[in-house]
C-alpha cells in the first residue's frame, strides 16, 4: 500500500511540476498560450486543444484554486495505478473538453483543470461506491 501510495504522489507531484511549468511560459508570453491552445466553442479548428486546455490557466489565482483539488484528486484518482491514471486522465480531459465545446457559449474561451478535477471526483467517489458495495455483499457470504 505504502508503495502505491508513493507512486500516486510522485506522478501528482510531477503533473502539478507540469502544470506550473507551463503557467509560468504562459505568463511570461502574455497568456499567449491560452489564446494559441484555449477552447473555443463550436470552431472544429480547436478541437484538438482539449487535450492542451487543462494544463492552462488564466492567471496566478486561476491555478492557485485548481491546485489543491488537482493535487487531492488526482492522488486519489492515481493510487490505483499509474497506467489507470494515465487512462482516466485522458478520458476526463477528453469528455470535458467536449462538454466545453459542445456547450460554451460562443465568443468564449476555455482553459483549466476544473473539468479534469471534476472527473477525478466523480472517479474516485465511483470507485468508493463500488468497493464498499463489493465488500459488503462479499462480507455477507
Amino acid at each position: 500500500m505504502i508503495a502505491e501510495a508513493r507512486k500516486a504522489f510522485f506522478v501528482m507531484f510531477g503533473f502539478m511540476v507540469v502544470v506550473w511549468a507551463l503557467q509560468v511560459v504562459n505568463w511570461l508570453s502574455g497568456y499567449r498560450l491560452d489564446m494559441d491552445f484555449g477552447v473555443v466553442p463550436h470552431d472544429p479548428g480547436r478541437l484538438g486543444a482539449i487535450l492542451v486546455a487543462p494544463f492552462l490557466h488564466f492567471g496566478w489565482d486561476h491555478i492557485e484554486a485548481n491546485s489543491g483539488p488537482l493535487f487531492v484528486f488526482g492522488f486519489l484518482a492515481a493510487y490505483r495505478g499509474v497506467v489507470r491514471f494515465l487512462w482516466l486522465t485522458l478520458l476526463v480531459a477528453v469528455t470535458s473538453g467536449l462538454a466545453v465545446w459542445v456547450f460554451q457559449g460562443s465568443n468564449t474561451l476555455g482553459v483549466g483543470a476544473s473539468g479534469v478535477i471534476f472527473g477525478y471526483f466523480g472517479y474516485v467517489v465511483l470507485r468508493g461506491l463500488f468497493a464498499r458495495g463489493s465488500s459488503t455483499r462479499s462480507s455477507a457470504w
